[in-house]
């Protein structure tokens, strides 16, 4: 596992507990969700000068998620409340985009493989309306393949990044919600390797500079567990 996974995991670890052991009375929610990522990103190869984007169209995927919720201070028609999420899509396939190299085009294809949200939550109930703001740390793992101007090749990687996703949600009844969410998430810049073995006199690998932004759209029905939100 390479470091800054594991500091990930150690903190989505320590978030864990110490909101479980903080939490007097709360309220566990598990569902399926479904969406759509937008992945845009910033290309750029150093080698031979030459950068472009990478924007491909919304893609559906499917997932999971958990959250615990605990009430905040209430008033006679307020009612705040607060809590966290872990979440997880899948694979989401892009399409692909060309730029130029040397005025000779590209074909540069990019995939999110998967991404893990934790996120800290805040929320207002308006009744069965509830507005709530989600912000925290991502973790994605993207592809990339390149072809074109003697460039044959592909790599893997991970980005840790931030998200923020404000939403809504509807109760259906007293043991299920549904909720609808917008995300923004940036990344860190990542270098991924494609082979120049076929560049006349450029027997080297090409390093392609990857600077992910993801905005998803979710929709997840959720079952509540206890006798909170």
């Amino acid at each position: 596992m390479n470091q800054p996974l594991l500091r990930f995991c150690l903190a989505a670890a320590a978030a864990l507990c110490g909101g479980l052991a903080s939490a007097a009375d709360g309220t566990f929610r598990l569902g399926p969700q479904v969406g759509t990522d937008t992945w845009e990103t910033a290309l750029d190869v150093p080698l031979v000068m030459a950068s472009g984007n990478l924007e491909p169209g919304a893609k559906a995927n499917v997932g999971v998620l958990g959250q615990y919720i605990m009430g905040g201070r209430s008033r006679e028609e307020q009612d705040f409340f607060v809590g966290f999420e872990a979440n997880w899509s899948g694979k989401s396939v892009s399409h692909s985009s060309t730029f130029s190299v040397a005025d000779v085009p590209v074909e540069v294809t990019g995939d999110i493989s998967w991404r893990f949200d934790l996120l800290w939550l805040v929320g207002y109930d308006f009744g069965r309306v509830r507005a709530m703001l989600g912000g925290g740390g991502s973790y994605m793992a993207s592809d990339i393949a390149a072809s074109g101007a003697g460039l044959a090749g592909e790599d893997s990687n991970a980005h840790l990044g931030w998200k923020l996703a404000p939403g809504i949600e509807v109760e259906l009844g007293p043991s299920s919600s549904v909720l609808l969410r917008v995300g923004y998430a940036l990344y860190q810049s990542k270098k991924y390797t494609a082979s120049a073995a076929n560049l006349p006199g450029l027997d080297v690998d090409v390093d392609i500079d990857v600077d992910p932004r993801v905005v998803d759209f979710r929709v997840a029905w959720v079952y509540k567990f206890g006798g909170g939100k």
